[in-house]
């Protein structure tokens, strides 16, 4: 019996993109031609560079190939180019031959031919960009002669004298700031600087300027001109791509957008405190996953209600292990006798969603760090704490974390401290509650049979 051929499906799969690129690099070079990039005359030379840019061979290398017939030599080679390779050879042409007053109309003409790849579910998240910064963010002029992103940037690399390649390469950054997922741990988009293409990102596919809101380009632009452009080019540039203002509008929108930019530096600041304290304590290796947990804290719904919810789960002692160092301040590590004969019991009143919030607004609102906050819980690591905080959904999440943390917040809510933090409050302030309560109190239970339910895994009811 002849054994079946399993190889024709791959075989063809593999025609149709190689059929599919072929088609790509044609009219990547047709858009070069229509745009007087490329004449017929020069195809070959611009094929040359491109497989030399590809096989990153010589001058030299390259002719020594095959000296019988060069030029097949190379059309058989530019077959095999890959897309980044020849796409980079593009965007160098583009950068070398097109003035810089529509340098970035043409980019963005020429890589309208490729395909925006799917790689991931699109972010459902709202893009905090779409929300203008400043009363001029948004352009003031009639509808049809909006300047579009691309236009903004080619107007900007005109009168400031701008390099294409730098125009280029500032129209990538823009769009990568925007690829951002916001509140999801989805992969940020990549930005290739030799082609300066964005890929993945929040929309689940390759990012592309048009994705942008036009308010936030012109944001980034005031913003470059006034901390890239030496002071005798900022006027002329402020006054050539916002000419939809009056010359006191740019002065208060020069003015608004150095403030915004002030105040997410020292917000920027402000969070990375918010996590590890002393933000010179946090070393380079770390920032990036500091700022993320940050983040996650931010984007934390604080307005879902926290009315207990009795029997939502049950809290199993046997793991994780119950909380051995004190709520009370963080730099308590043993529990004062007050809090030893807390009793927290076993029935968990509080959903995920629930914990969350009062995860963030404690932390918001006390003196606590979040990493003072984690190591209370059995030293729970800061990815495993940002995982949670980045969850959304009543059932969604760690177990150790929300177990440890309905503990925390049950604990201080027993001791008469304030546990969702709907207060200001500091470590002497909690002091200062304990001291004055009667020493003699019954401290209450919220399961008196705690000893029944102990060996019982933890199950959510529902």
């Amino acid at each position: 019996m002849p054994c079946p051929d399993f190889s024709r499906g791959d075989c063809s799969h593999e025609t149709a993109n190689s059929a599919r690129e072929a088609m790509i690099k044609e009219q990547l070079i047709m858009k070069l031609q229509d745009n007087g990039l490329l004449s017929n005359e020069e195809l070959p030379q611009f094929k040359y560079d491109a497989v030399a840019l590809f096989k990153r061979w010589g001058r030299r290398q390259l002719l020594g190939q095959d000296r019988r017939d060069p030029q097949r030599f190379i059309e058989e080679k530019f077959s095999e180019i890959l897309r980044p390779y020849l796409v980079q050879a593009v965007v160098e042409r583009i950068e070398k031959r097109v003035p810089n007053d529509r340098c970035i109309q043409v980019y963005e003409d020429i890589m309208s031919v490729l395909p925006r790849n799917e790689r991931q579910q699109a972010s459902t998240k709202a893009n905090p960009h779409r929300n203008p910064k400043t009363p001029f963010s948004i352009s003031r002029a009639t509808p049809g002669s909006i300047k579009s992103n691309a236009q903004l940037i080619d107007t900007l690399a005109s009168a400031a004298n701008l390099h294409p390649a730098t125009a280029t390469m500032l129209r990538g950054q823009i769009v990568w700031s925007d690829s951002h997922p916001w509140g999801t741990r989805d992969p940020l988009g990549v930005f290739d600087t030799r082609t300066k293409l964005v890929s993945c990102g929040r929309l689940g596919r390759d990012h592309t300027l048009s994705d942008v809101p036009n308010n936030y380009v012109r944001d980034c632009l005031m913003n470059f001109i006034n901390t890239k452009l030496d002071e005798s080019r900022q006027e002329n540039a402020r006054r050539a791509v916002f000419s939809d203002l009056t010359p006191t509008e740019i002065e208060q929108y020069s003015t608004l957008i150095m403030k915004v930019s002030e105040d997410r530096r020292k917000t920027e600041d402000e969070m990375i405190a918010q996590i590890a304290g002393d933000k010179t304590a946090v070393e380079v290796d770390e920032r990036d996953d500091v700022s993320k947990q940050a983040l996650a804290l931010e984007k934390v719904d604080k307005n879902v209600d926290l009315t207990p919810k009795p029997g939502f789960a049950i809290r199993d002692y046997h793991y994780p292990r119950r909380i051995k160092y004190s709520v009370i301040e963080p730099g308590l590590n043993e529990p004062t006798p007050e809090e030893e004969d807390i009793n927290p019991g076993t029935d968990i009143d509080r959903d995920c969603d629930q914990i969350r919030a009062m995860i963030a607004i404690f932390i918001a609102n006390t003196e606590w760090t979040a990493d003072q906050f984690r190591l209370k819980l059995s030293g729970v690591d800061r990815e495993r704490l940002t995982i949670f905080l980045e969850e959304e959904g009543t059932w969604k999440g760690d177990d150790k974390v929300f177990e440890l943390a309905w503990e925390f917040f049950k604990r201080r809510e027993m001791l008469g401290l304030p546990v969702a933090g709907t207060t200001g409050t500091n470590t002497s302030e909690d002091s200062s509650v304990l001291q004055e309560r009667d020493a003699n109190t019954t401290k209450r239970s919220s399961n008196d049979s705690e000893n029944a339910n102990a060996t019982r895994k933890r199950t959510r009811r529902g």
